[in-house]
């Protein structure tokens, strides 16, 4: 039986495996101003610097009332000016239920869900989490005092309405404004 033992690297003539670690790199070398062209592409933001903006309006309902409102400056722009953020404070006049955040998926038990009491003040945060040529991700965390309730994303399209179910009765939505 017959081996080989190398020292250092095979000549590229008399090994494949060689030949196909150059053409590896070079394919990695290639493709790096791509790479870089991406953190360039024009994504949608959340920026109230937009210089032509199309404005989209968020609003938080509790059972079909709204209890937080505001309007989003959005525009297309490149990703490192994804700059949105607000947050409100509530207390809902009844408990809620949060299902989905706090359970454990691999105990085979079904999620009971993680209620706070009437009355409990609850902050929430948005930011931008993300964006795409035609969407932007919109992170949202819900805190009460004892906690992390929620922390969870909202595909917001900022040509359509969009609704994300928080907490049973308790509903994020997203939606073109209207022009006067």
């Amino acid at each position: 039986m017959r081996t080989r033992s190398w020292s250092a690297a095979p000549p590229l003539g008399g090994n494949r495996s060689g030949l196909s670690a150059v053409l590896l790199v070079a394919v990695f070398l290639a493709a790096a101003p791509s790479i870089e062209a991406h953190d360039h592409e024009r994504v949608w933001v959340w920026n109230s610097r937009c210089q032509t903006p199309t404005r989209v309006a968020l609003r938080v309902l509790l059972d079909g009332t709204a209890v937080y409102s505001t309007s989003l400056t959005l525009c297309q722009w490149e990703r490192e000016f994804e700059k949105g953020k607000a947050t409100f404070r509530f207390s809902p006049p009844r408990p809620l239920v949060w299902y989905g955040y706090r359970n454990d998926e691999g105990d085979g038990k079904p999620d009971s869900g993680d209620t706070t009491a009437a009355g409990t003040t609850l902050e929430i945060d948005f930011w931008q989490a993300g964006g795409e040529p035609d969407v932007i991700e919109l992170g949202y965390t819900v805190a009460a005092s004892d906690g992390l309730r929620m922390n969870s994303i909202h595909l917001l399209y900022p040509a359509e309405r969009r609704t994300t179910t928080m907490a049973p009765g308790l509903v994020l939505e997203t939606a073109p404004e209207t022009k006067p």
